[in-house]
């Protein structure tokens, strides 16, 4: 008799067993569903794969800030510094300055001189925005935080191409 009791235990909790694996495959199966992966080992390697994409990218993202600090590369952070300026008529002070002194992207507004311009807030809000957008994405670029458009042997290959 205690043999049949222990026997109908252990298939209660074989049966209990199935019934959470049972539950942990639907949840994997409508996972997958939702996903352009038919097994769960295609959907493992494409997120190895990323997150080794992400892993380079962090890691030359990380060198570049090193080599950057260095004497040697001094070059690159006082092109950030200098930014880009937008001048408006004669005047030698700049309207717009989109720059960086270190982390992150700053604009500054000469306040004085956009008061002068007729339709000035359209225009300067024009200006500032594609003035950021443009040192920002670069910026970015060049920090290897944001991936480029185009990879340096891609231009110098379409600059060969073009040749012949």
């Amino acid at each position: 008799m205690a043999r049949a009791k222990k026997k109908k235990q252990i298939t209660k909790k074989t049966a209990a067993r199935q019934k959470a694996s049972d539950s942990i495959n639907n949840t994997t199966r409508e996972n997958l569903d939702k996903t352009p992966f038919s097994t769960s080992k295609e959907l493992k390697d494409a997120s190895s794969e990323i997150r080794k994409q992400v892993w380079t990218q962090f890691e030359q993202a990380k060198v570049f800030h090193e080599l950057s600090r260095k004497e040697d590369y001094n070059f690159i952070n006082k092109e950030f510094e200098a930014g880009l300026k937008c001048r408006y008529g004669t005047n030698k002070e700049h309207l717009v300055k989109v720059f960086s002194e270190g982390i992150g992207v700053e604009i500054e507004i000469n306040e004085d001189l956009v008061k002068d311009i007729p339709q000035s807030s359209q225009y300067v809000e024009s200006l500032i925005r594609s003035m950021g957008d443009t040192f920002s994405k670069s910026y970015y670029q060049a920090k290897g935080i944001l991936k480029q458009d185009i990879s340096m042997e891609d231009v110098i290959k379409t600059l060969r191409d073009s040749r012949n």
